[in-house]
Parts: structure tokens; sequence; C-alpha cells
């Protein structure tokens, strides 16, 4: 099982890495032991509330991944809000608002609503590309 979720680690890396380098995309990496998040595309907010086209590609511990583009960004009292509509189910990554280009310690939270149930809500950390082995 562990081989599983290196290999999702390694697979989502690398598709943000790819991005980045091909398309000049900023991207953040964040997870827990249940859940590993790839935003990208972060350079498509033009710093108005409900603007941007962030890309989504989240992935659980046994490899069920899920890639959504549209992403549309809100900050307001401290907080930021990320959000993707795929059919009937909405994605919300919720973070406090921090200095651009550093890796917070604070984590984030996902909330995945399928109508008007959650049907995921886990805090997520910021991980560095290169740190693989975080979750062991």
């Amino acid at each position: 099982m562990i081989f599983v979720r290196k290999g999702c680690l390694i697979l989502i890396c690398l598709i943000v890495l790819f991005l980045a380098s091909v398309n000049s995309v900023e991207a953040t990496v964040l997870s827990n032991e249940q859940i590993t998040v790839a935003v990208g595309n972060q350079q498509s907010w033009t710093g108005r509330n409900g603007t941007g086209n962030l890309s989504y590609y989240g992935c659980d511990k046994n490899c069920q991944c899920t890639y959504l583009t549209g992403g549309k960004l809100t900050c307001r009292d401290g907080t930021c809000q990320t959000t993707w509509q795929n059919r009937n189910d909405v994605y919300i990554l919720s973070s406090a608002i921090s200095q651009r280009n550093v890796i917070r310690q604070t984590p984030s939270t996902l909330t995945i609503l399928s109508g008007d149930r959650v049907i995921l809500e886990q805090e997520i950390y910021p991980k560095a590309f290169d740190n693989l082995n975080s979750a062991n």
C-alpha cells in the first residue's frame, strides 16, 4: 500500500513539475496521510475576487484521482478560498492568507460537497516538491 501512495505522490509532483516547466505555471502541493492535492495555474488569479482558472489535481491514498480546471479564488477576512465545480460536486480549498512563495506550516482545509452534503473535510499541509518521503 505504501508503494501505491508514493506512486501517487510521485505522479502528482511530476505532473505539476511538467506543467510548471512547459507553461511557467505556479503550483502548490498539499497533502496528509489520506489525500494529496496539487493546485496549479495560480498566476491566472488577477487579484480580483472570483477570478482565475486554477487547476486541481487530487489523489487519495488508493490513487483515485480527480483533475479539475476553472478554479476561482476569493480572499476575505484573512482567508482565501479556491472553488472548483464538478457536476453536482463542489471542491473548496480554504487557506490563511500568507506571503507569496513561502511554504507555510499551517494547514489548509479541503472540503468536498455533493449538493448540500459534506462528503470530505480534511486539513492538508503544504509540501515541497522534493519532499517525496514525507508520506511514510
